[in-house]
């Protein structure tokens, strides 16, 4: 089933900048959250984090690096604007990660409150992005069109690829710190399924 980019509410391109932009600093201000309390999430986003922890390399860099070749994908399957829209917050969202580092400097934050936090930001900046027919590449392109073709609410969808990641995590991360994680991703995931419906948002 396609998705018509044109969908009511139609947006202007300066409205699709200012949602883009806002719900880019979300996701940004929910990974460096993240980083803060030596946590990961699910996606490309927790691919990157799990190796910006296991080899010292710069979570934007790999993080953009990661999501190349989802485009190509996301083009075929969602048409150009939703391929460059996501390419565009990826590479926001990347760079304003390692802004953040140097500008809001976090120490002391407990797993707890980071997950939380991370789970209602970085959820509520998905949400706008994919109102706006973008998304954070990898994984979020895959859980949207699983969800226009089959009904799948793309935040169970997320949901099963994260527990993957967290699997994976705990060959890496001390136990505690995987849990917390996923608590972080749980709420991010059910604001998504709770929030992000075809019947409401999408017309075909």
């Amino acid at each position: 089933m396609a998705i018509d980019l044109k969908s009511t509410p139609h947006h202007s391109l300066l409205e699709d900048a200012q949602g883009l932009t806002a719900a880019a600093i979300q996701a940004a201000l929910g990974i460096h959250l993240l980083r803060a309390a030596g946590l990961i999430t699910g996606g490309t986003a927790g691919v990157a984090l799990l190796l910006s922890y296991a080899t010292g390399w710069g979570f934007g860099a790999t993080f953009f690096t990661v999501n190349l070749p989802f485009y190509a994908f996301a083009w075929m399957r969602r048409g150009p604007a939703f391929a460059v829209k996501s390419f565009v917050t990826v590479t926001a969202v990347s760079l304003l990660a390692g802004i953040l580092v140097r500008w809001v400097p976090l120490t002391g934050i407990h797993p707890a409150a980071a997950a939380i936090l991370f789970g209602v930001v970085a959820g509520v900046g998905l949400l706008g992005l994919f109102r706006h027919a973008s998304s954070l590449g990898g994984v979020s392109i895959v859980a949207l069109i699983l969800q226009d073709r089959f009904g799948i609410r793309a935040g169970w969808v997320q949901l099963g690829f994260d527990l993957g990641i967290f699997l994976i995590a705990l060959t890496i991360l001390p136990a505690e710190r995987v849990l917390w994680s996923a608590l972080g991703a749980l709420i991010l995931n059910f604001i998504l399924a709770m929030n992000h419906r075809r019947d409401w948002y999408i017309v075909t």
